[in-house]
């Protein structure tokens, strides 16, 4: 059976209004969101322990001595017990703690990727949660049954059973990923915004020769941006080169439907030959292959960049930094850019290992941390708080958030928690903050400037695989990625000629990639995309 999927959802579904520029959902009148979970869930003492990801960008206080956190407690009558584990070292400790004697009983990673197929269909450690959630879970079946079509339909496994409890933040946008320039430099020294490479490249090499900052020193970085590091990374200044990457798979899917191989590709080449570019000139930072995302974070709050790649600008840490003086940048239409679509829909956010001997308990917590009042002050900070973060209820009745995002230390889960928050009952409850506004204003942008994928790579996590397959993927995935930063890493130091490109696409016909790319290609035809 064939599923059709409408690609252009998210676009359509995109308004802004123009009186305010605020981002507008289409708001639910018949569903009642108000919270309908019971308390106190237990009438025992009843302790349960949490496995908690979080990204290795975040501090964070012991959860137990966080307000927020020990709220939920007194509410539910559950005692809970948190292992903290950050985003670099999650692989690790989650394959350990399964082959250990030890479990958790809930696993909470929104921010991490625990793999239903592996842990849920195929080695049967994660306990299955479709006839359980109804019963356990009026806070989360309400708001799945307000949306016009399921948002958790991409959380169910290859086997028919669902093994996580989703996590989404409804935002209106349509891609992660966007450019930035520094306006300041560019009107220090008289320059128009570049719309093409040659334009951007003879920019940068201004901001290094030409002391945009006015100090007197040729201490400016032209480019800033890493390596393998997220938003900071090459996969995300390919979409240049009219490459839709993504963070997560060197394959994406063309506007004529078809699966393609990243790295073969021409734009790809060109990329690689511009970041060389880029190095041999200094125009990029010169610890471009060696430094990590937290070190990319702190110079751009430092603000001493001229190019970068980000999520927002807003609330990421710079608003005293590059956030001054920065600017949204468009390709111009001969680049032919293609940045990589995103599709809102819930990812996996917490799961129950099977020694969990507490499931309907474990399933009204997780609901629990759903209550709107509850849900929002782990995510921002408690209610009214006078701290920089936190939220409040302004004269609608609907929630602002208070955060900033400069706190340190936070005494909150901050977006690791478990947040489901669909369209339609965000808009009953919340007002984006300015920083959302922002977000969904850049992705607007970008969608009417045309450069935006057709089909969203997003469809590969939901084609139809068998878990043999997605295991088999899962390890020849880890090789691609292996050899294709290895020899990125090799072409921008040392350049690219035709007989080291040559080596380099012939090298992946020998991992098998030619079988990898017909399988998923076989998966999508399935799925009818519109």
């Amino acid at each position: 059976m064939k599923r059709r999927f409408l690609a252009g959802a998210m676009s359509a579904a995109m308004m802004l209004s123009g009186a305010m520029g605020q981002a507008v959902f289409a708001e639910s009148e018949t569903v009642d969101y108000s919270d309908q979970q019971t308390y106190p869930i237990v009438d025992e003492p009843l302790t349960l322990k949490i496995m908690f990801g979080i990204r290795d960008n975040d501090s964070l206080m012991d959860p137990s001595d966080m307000p927020v956190v020990q709220a939920l407690e007194e509410k539910t009558g559950i005692n809970l017990e948190w292992d903290v584990v950050k985003g670099s070292d999650w692989s690790t400790k989650l394959n350990l703690m399964f082959v250990s004697d030890d479990y958790p009983d809930i696993i909470i990673a929104p921010m991490c990727n625990v793999d239903d197929e592996e842990y849920g269909v195929t080695q049967g450690l994660l306990i299955p949660l479709e006839d359980k959630i109804a019963e356990n879970m009026p806070n989360y079946t309400t708001r799945i049954v307000g949306e016009d079509a399921d948002p958790t339909s991409g959380l169910v496994a290859t086997d028919g059973h669902t093994y996580s409890i989703g996590y989404m933040v409804g935002q209106n946008i349509n891609t992660n990923q966007h450019f930035f320039i520094n306006q300041t430099w560019l009107d220090a020294l008289g320059l128009e915004t570049p719309t093409t490479l040659d334009e951007l490249t003879e920019v940068l090499r201004a901001f290094k020769t030409q002391d945009p900052n006015g100090n007197g020193e040729a201490d400016e970085v032209p480019l800033e941006m890493g390596f393998d590091t997220g938003f900071y990374g090459v996969r995300f200044i390919l979409p240049m080169f009219g490459i839709p990457c993504d963070g997560y798979k060197w394959i994406y899917i063309d506007d004529d439907k078809n699966v393609q191989f990243t790295a073969t590709q021409d734009g790809f080449r060109k990329c690689m030959e511009w970041l060389h570019q880029m190095y041999e000139e200094e125009l990029v930072d010169a610890e471009l292959i060696s430094q990590d995302l937290n070190t990319i974070e702190t110079k751009l709050k430092e603000g001493n960049v001229g190019f970068f790649m980000a999520w927002r600008l807003i609330a990421m840490g710079w608003d005293d930094g590059v956030a001054n003086d920065a600017i949204l940048w468009t390709p111009g239409e001969e680049m032919g850019a293609k940045l990589s679509k995103t599709i809102e829909m819930a990812r996996g956010g917490a799961w129950l290992t099977i020694t969990n001997e507490h499931v309907d308990e474990s399933l009204k917590l997780l609901d629990a941390m759903m209550d709107t009042e509850t849900q929002f002050s782990l995510y921002y900070g408690e209610k009214d708080a006078t701290d920089g973060t936190g939220w409040t209820y302004n004269e609608n009745g609907k929630i602002d958030t208070l955060n900033t995002g400069n706190t340190d230390v936070k005494n909150y889960l901050d977006c690791n928690t478990l947040f489901f928050g669909p369209g339609k009952y965000i808009s009953s409850v919340f007002n984006m903050p300015v920083q959302r506004v922002e977000k969904t204003e850049y992705c607007q942008k970008y969608d009417e400037a045309g450069v935006i994928q057709k089909y969203s790579n997003d469809y590969l996590r939901l084609a139809p695989l068998t878990s043999e397959q997605l295991q088999s993927n899962a390890l020849l995935e880890t090789d691609i990625n292996n050899a294709v930063v290895e020899n990125m890493a090799t072409f921008v130091t040392e350049g690219v000629t035709d007989e080291s490109w040559e080596k380099f696409v012939n090298m992946f016909e020998g991992m098998g990639v030619s079988d990898y790319i017909q399988m998923y290609q076989d998966a999508i035809d399935t799925m009818e995309l519109e």
